[in-house]
């Protein structure tokens, strides 16, 4: 019998499912604003992470992964910046957009040269 790998039931062309207040384990994908609001609220003073996972349906686990990967990003990319806040939030929101865009520009260009097409108009190729 074979084993199928991967995610189960999740295929292509399927919507995200959103957190309802049926079936435990439902999955959803939370943008990064989405993320970044939740962990604010987890670390201001006096919250409970453990009850704001559970008011936002996450797993705290979870929760406790985001804390740690915003805290080591505020440490390493944004030491410059003293004050934690909106600012820093919005500069490293665009710190992973320009990452993503240059993530999709490279293939593109890729995909182009695959296919046999011209570089596209003011790149450097």
């Amino acid at each position: 019998m074979a084993v199928e790998r991967g995610f189960p039931g999740r295929q292509r062309g399927h919507p995200v499912k959103v957190p309802s207040t049926g079936r435990k384990g439902a999955r959803y994908r939370r943008s990064l604003m989405e993320k970044l609001a939740i962990v604010r609220e987890s670390m201001a003073p006096g919250a409970s992470a453990a009850a704001v996972a559970r008011r936002h349906q996450v797993s705290a686990n979870v929760l406790y992964y985001w804390r740690k990967v915003y805290r080591e990003l505020l440490d390493a990319d944004l030491a410059a910046v003293r004050h934690k806040g909106d600012t820093a939030d919005l500069e490293l929101q665009v710190r992973n957009l320009e990452r993503l865009l240059g993530q999709r520009t490279l293939e593109v260009a890729l995909l182009r040269e695959r296919l046999g097409l011209k570089p596209m108009e003011g790149t450097d190729e």
